[in-house]
């Protein structure tokens, strides 16, 4: 089961990292910036928390979203201070950081389409999209049967992503069929000629498609006249008709950074210096798999975290 699978390596890499020395190179034990664009929410502050547990070298925290704090304090606490690695949680705090690191290290979590941010050859972290491999290959196990997916996405953002994508898709018998979108204006009119050519929309994160709320609700309205499933990357998304979401386990990216952090800090190389999410959160709306009268894996239950009925 990929769930097994995920905790049998997560385990390990835990292990790995425990092994770690305990102070840098020069013998003094280095510090630790957090960095997080808002400690309110509840992802970035569970993101946080594990990363503090993993790690126990000094940490001071720059919370972005404190009232008591200017823009101006938080630039002294930056250029005042002198951490040896910098871990930023979201892409506010990334900005920010990214402008006042120097050659310090920064660590990366919670940023969206991190390829289209700048970056140095210190830059580290962990996507927040799972890599497209495992995603078809849950839809796959999960729907046998729907071998044809549909894709909206911005060129600026997703076309590389897109190709790839439809490259991985092929080895498992699963057919991408993209339609590049321009603004999102576009969205629901794209959606609609792109549908009657697949099985199942495949709803992946891109701003330059889903540019608000309202654009979100018209897509699922106009799939669900039409009975076509879609499939997510976020477990939200399934209290509104998303049949299939498929989303990083938030807890497992902060124990996963706080390794990458250990890493750079002993002065090992990194040869993946950004990875994908190490743990997945699946969830699947059965009670819409039904409305629809779709054929799934009986024995694919079993990878399956949450259940709507």
């Amino acid at each position: 089961m990929p769930g097994k699978i995920n905790m049998l390596k997560y385990i390990k890499f835990f292990c790995f990292f425990l092994l770690l020395p305990l102070s840098s190179a020069g013998g003094d034990i280095p510090e630790i910036m957090i960095i997080n664009s808002d400690s309110s929410v509840e992802k970035y502050k569970s993101v946080q928390e594990e990363f503090r547990q993993v790690c126990s070298y000094p940490i001071s925290e720059i919370n972005l979203e404190d009232k008591k704090q200017t823009i101006e304090d938080i630039e002294k606490s930056l250029i005042g201070t002198h951490p040896d690695l910098i871990y930023c949680i979201g892409t506010k705090a990334y900005l920010i950081a990214n402008r006042y690191a120097g050659s310090r290290p920064v660590v990366f979590t919670s940023v969206i389409n991190w390829l289209r941010l700048p970056r140095t050859p210190k830059t580290y972290g962990v996507s927040s999209e799972l890599s497209a491999e495992m995603q078809i290959m849950l839809y796959r196990y999960i729907f046998p049967y729907l071998t044809k997916l549909g894709v909206l996405y911005g060129e600026k953002y997703n076309k590389e992503w897109v190709q790839q994508a439809g490259d991985e898709a092929k080895k498992i018998g699963v057919e991408i069929i993209g339609r590049p979108v321009s603004d999102s204006k576009e969205t629901i009119s794209a959606l609609k000629a792109l549908l009657p050519s697949v099985e199942a929309f495949w709803m992946i994160s891109d701003p330059m498609v889903m540019g608000d709320k309202d654009i979100l609700s018209e897509v699922l309205k106009t799939c669900d006249s039409l009975k076509k499933p879609v499939f997510s990357y976020h477990d939200v998304l399934s209290q509104y008709g998303v049949i299939l979401t498929v989303s990083a386990d938030i807890p497992t990216i902060g124990r996963q950074a706080a390794g990458i952090a250990l890493e750079v800090l002993s002065g090992a190389e990194i040869k993946e210096k950004v990875q994908f999410p190490a743990g997945t959160d699946i969830t699947l709306n059965l009670k819409k798999v039904k409305e629809y009268n779709l054929k799934y894996s009986d024995d694919a239950l079993g990878s399956v975290n949450h259940l709507i009925e």
